[in-house]
């Protein structure tokens, strides 16, 4: 995320791992040399140093593919077609087969350099307002990063299967600059994760407040915190927060809430209407038709165009999915599914959600956080409160937006018919696998492929052995 003409992309530390003895810690040289001593000194680096945080969240191995698509593998919702190899063993559920020990090092990287801000922030002099944009970003990224770390690695609150479980993911709050100041440390309980989490949010939220609209969605702001925040208390079963988080988000003005008419088109924009926060990317830093999101889900080069084969269409939705999609006609949500070409084989019915900004195959902007979850959140918690009214509005204001009539429902029927709508608005987006677990449900696959047990151990991601093997404090999750 070329934001800055500096850019520190390693920022001194460039490691794998900080609390894991590695012997070329420091190795990794950045893009523009800076001595760590006073990389952090003035207000242009601060700014470059956030960038470059915003940089890391793109790799392949973060949203750049793998928390966008492996949550549609790992899930009901996608169906490896072999056309390449790839996914295959994430949809198979195989054990190891899941995020993997890049996204680990790359999230443990980018907390050690939001650590460096925050800890050099205070000591530059430049205006209050600027100090506190950065500070509050930094917050922002450090929360969203440990989130999605536990949701990969860890149970979530009120959905644990207690003897398999190892606690949360580490509590890296010190920054670090050399690997004599590496800490070997061991996992937080999953509360005190959470209570992280919220504390940076709350932070953020502060620190952001005169932080302008305009800077959204590609930044950090005010916004972009508190939707967070509802996906966070989501999660944390704590249904108060993720209302009062959704109603503040809501009313920013930060994203649009499209019509009928527009949702089709809203996928085709540079920028997604609806994107709270949303990642940006430019020509260089496109992905390559190998493990891009769109040669990921499509075999299309461009929408409707079946005379030219474009990607690998990888992962391609389930049966289930498009039955569910189906079953009452008139979806408009059911015209993002493509048949794609012959020219990589069997035609499959495609995910065109990404088919390459402004015409440029496999580069595509991520919509990390849009208005329609931040709506789906507030209107589970909602009926989980026993709020049946106002989880309908919310409910019927996503039907009917995707041209289906409101329904009138109450109770246990209330709910599935959120989740549902839950599962069809944010397919492919990244969403389905966190969802079922957070639940405690079990992930029923079609044969051949078998269920997936709650109490699976697969459930969780492995933690990289290396970082075992050199951390003994570190303990690894159940089953592997």
């Amino acid at each position: 995320m070329k934001k800055l003409s500096l850019s520190i992309k390693a920022l001194a530390i460039a490691s794998t791992m900080f609390f894991a003895s590695c012997s070329n810690l420091l190795n990794v040289e950045p893009r523009q040399s800076i001595d760590s001593a006073t990389a952090l000194s003035t207000q242009e680096a601060l700014e470059a140093a956030v960038s470059g945080v915003y940089d890391r969240l793109q790799a392949l191995r973060m949203y750049g593919r793998d928390f966008i698509a492996l949550p549609e593998a790992l899930s009901d919702n996608g169906r490896a077609t072999n056309k390449s190899g790839r996914l295959q063993a994430e949809y198979q559920n195989q054990p190891n087969a899941h995020f993997t020990a890049g996204t680990w090092q790359l999230s443990y990287a980018a907390i050690n350099q939001i650590n460096l801000i925050l800890d050099n922030a205070p000591k530059v002099n430049m205006p209050a307002a600027t100090r506190n944009n950065i500070e509050g970003q930094a917050l922002f990224l450090r929360a969203l990063i440990y989130h999605n770390l536990m949701r990969a690695y860890a149970y979530d609150p009120g959905a644990i299967v207690t003897q398999n479980s190892r606690g949360g993911v580490p509590l890296a709050l010190t920054p670090i600059l050399g690997s004599d100041q590496i800490e070997k440390l061991s996992r937080a309980p999953i509360d005190a994760v959470y209570a992280q989490i919220y504390k940076d949010l709350d932070d953020a939220i502060v620190k952001l407040a005169t932080t302008p609209n305009s800077r959204a969605p590609f930044y950090a702001t005010r916004a972009a915190a508190e939707a967070l925040y509802s996906r966070v208390a989501l999660h944390r079963r704590d249904y108060a927060n993720v209302v009062r988080f959704a109603d503040a988000a809501l009313s920013r003005g930060v994203g649009t809430f499209v019509t009928n008419a527009q949702y089709v088109a809203s996928w085709r924009a540079a920028i997604h209407p609806e994107s709270i926060f949303e990642l940006q990317y430019v020509t260089a830093e496109n992905l390559g038709v190998n493990e891009a999101l769109q040669t990921t889900y499509t075999t299309l080069l461009a929408v409707g165009d079946r005379s030219r084969t474009g990607g690998f269409g990888d992962l391609v939705p389930t049966a289930d999915l498009l039955n569910i999609m189906q079953a009452e006609g008139n979806d408009v949500r059911r015209q993002l599914y493509e048949l794609g070409t012959t020219g990589r084989g069997t035609a499959e019915i495609e995910c065109t959600k990404f088919m390459g900004k402004g015409g440029q195959p496999n580069l595509d902007n991520i919509p990390v956080i849009r208005v329609s979850e931040v709506i789906l959140n507030r209107a589970e918690a909602y009926a989980m409160q026993n709020n049946d009214a106002l989880a309908l509005a919310d409910l019927n204001r996503i039907r009917n937006r995707a041209g289906l009539p409101s329904v009138t429902l109450s109770g246990a029927a209330l709910l599935e018919e959120i989740l549902k709508q839950r599962r069809i608005e944010l397919a492919f987006e990244g969403d389905r696998w966190f969802t079922l677990k957070r639940l405690g449900r079990d992930i029923v696959k079609a044969p051949p492929v078998q269920t997936v047990p709650f109490i699976d151990f697969r459930i969780l991601a492995p933690i990289p052995v290396r970082e075992i093997q050199a951390n003994p404090n570190l303990q690894q999750n159940f089953g592997y």
